[in-house]
């Protein structure tokens, strides 16, 4: 009974008294106070501790400190922490006003803390924090140290601080494979921080022989991406790994194996499914057949042989074949490069493809995806290398040259971003080197490009335009009229 009174008591004289609180600042250099001698110092720290949290998109140090309930707690003018690595390194928590008693009403030990210090992934910090006035010179100055090592940004609370988000900390790419025949097809959403991305196909059986798949996407994009490999053999090539390159961690970000196989588990799961609908194809197609062949007969009783023979004999429209143009940025810009590219539109019926007619499509889209987009639709592409200039038309191809300066970069752009099928067999019957100089020097043309078919024009216009004429089209034929009307038989 006697204790609870003293225990009210105690509490009744403190309700009125000012509680002790910190305001804390930044102090890098020496505390003023270890200049000076002092009668009487405070001890050391009872206890300290730290832990992360994340304040506003930033995963900070929540530092605790208990003080020791001791008289030296009469002397304590404020306790100074320091923090390594990181910035800022020291600050200094004053206390705002005299401590009174040694603990708190609640007859706790007095407990403060400090948040700030910001904390990045997988890195060893060391606290230390001693108290002020410090001990006078030769005395023992007495502190207290904790170790706190952050976990990476796959941490609950790391992943959702900015650093890590922009490493993809946050990001699902939802990865799925189709394996069709000779193609794998790779899906995958992309990530608004990640520009550029890595597929990696290997062998089942061992890890070599790698086909690597760049994808380039434009910065601020949140979308689906469809990626169609082709293989020799898909039975033996396999998805390995997603790589992204955000730009917070380049080379060493986190690499994507999960992925779902759709499209032809789909065949296996719902076999009687499949089996009715071939059946309705079936019966769909003999309708047709048995209508067509009524319509036939109709038509040919009304309108007699003839016309019969041109309902069978209609012509069909040719589609054109994709063509893109390289130029070296040497090669004589208006006389030939869009001379050689007229001909191919005008006489070889094809759609051609060259930086200076999609101008607006490359500011838009950036020249690496311009150049990557037209990669994937061409049918063939060809670069012009460095040719021979007549001395009529030396002035204006200086001229056309200096004006067309960009060419360089492109040219090197495109030879850098087609070297992986430049530097595969199953690929080069997509790319030519065509040349307008009978006299061309091998050591003009670039190596990656010395196992292209090359052609030397005039002389080889014959085979260059049999060559054409094989497109990717099934059924299409290219007619070059060359020998009719030729543009650049003059230079």
């Amino acid at each position: 009974m006697l204790l609870l009174l003293l225990l009210l008591l105690s509490a009744a004289l403190t309700l009125g008294e000012a509680q002790p609180s910190i305001v804390c600042h930044v102090e890098n250099g020496p505390s003023p106070e270890l200049w000076w001698k002092h009668d009487f110092t405070p001890s050391d720290l009872f206890n300290i501790s730290a832990e992360i949290v994340e304040m506003d998109g930033t995963c900070q140090l929540n530092i605790t400190w208990i003080l020791k309930a001791d008289a030296g707690i009469f002397y304590l003018n404020a306790t100074k922490i320091c923090v390594t690595p990181g910035k800022p390194y020291c600050v200094r928590c004053r206390y705002t006003e005299k401590f009174q008693n040694l603990t708190k009403p609640d007859l706790q030990n007095w407990q403060f803390h400090y948040i700030g210090f910001p904390v990045e992934e997988n890195k060893e910090y060391m606290i230390s924090a001693y108290n002020l006035p410090p001990a006078n010179l030769n005395e023992d100055h007495p502190n207290k140290i904790a170790y706190l090592h952050s976990p990476d940004c796959q941490n609950d609370i790391l992943k959702h601080s900015i650093s890590c988000i922009e490493k993809g900390s946050l990001w699902d790419p939802n990865i799925t494979i189709c394996y069709r025949e000779s193609e794998v097809e790779v899906n995958f959403t992309t990530s608004p921080f990640c520009p550029e991305y890595t597929i990696l196909l290997y062998e089942s059986s061992i890890f070599n022989d790698p086909t690597v798949q760049h994808v380039f996407t434009s910065e601020g994009n949140d979308m689906r991406i469809s990626q169609r490999i082709s293989v020799n053999d898909q039975s033996s090539k396999i998805f390995i790994e997603l790589i992204p390159y955000f730009p917070r961690c380049g080379g060493d970000c986190r690499r994507y194996s999960n992925y779902q196989e759709q499209c032809t588990n789909y065949q296996e799961q719902e076999p009687e499914i499949a089996l009715a609908g071939n059946y309705v194809y079936i019966t769909v197609a003999l309708l047709l057949i048995i209508c067509t062949f009524t319509a036939v007969l109709y038509f040919k009783r009304r309108h007699g042989v003839a016309n019969n023979r041109v309902f069978f004999y209609r012509k069909v429209k040719p589609i054109p074949i994709r063509i893109l143009i390289i130029y070296s940025p040497d090669a004589c810009f208006q006389h030939i490069v869009l001379v050689f590219a007229e001909f191919l539109r005008e006489r070889c019926r094809s759609d051609v493809a060259i930086d200076v007619w999609q101008r607006r499509k490359i500011a838009e889209t950036g020249p690496v995806q311009w150049l990557a987009s037209q990669k994937e639709t061409a049918d063939k592409i060809i670069f012009l290398s460095q040719s021979h200039m007549s001395t009529v038309c030396d002035s204006v191809c200086e001229k056309s040259i200096e004006n067309n300066k960009n060419s360089e970069s492109m040219f090197t752009l495109a030879l850098n971003l087609f070297c992986s099928d430049l530097k595969n067999q199953s690929s080069l019957h997509k790319y030519m080197v065509v040349s307008f100089s009978e006299t061309q020097q091998a050591k003009s043309i670039p190596s990656l490009l010395n196992s292209c078919s090359k052609y030397f024009l005039m002389k080889d216009m014959d085979s260059f335009c049999r060559d054409l004429s094989l497109s990717l089209h099934e059924g299409t034929k290219t007619k070059c009229s060359w020998r009719s009307k030729m543009k650049f038989m003059s230079l």
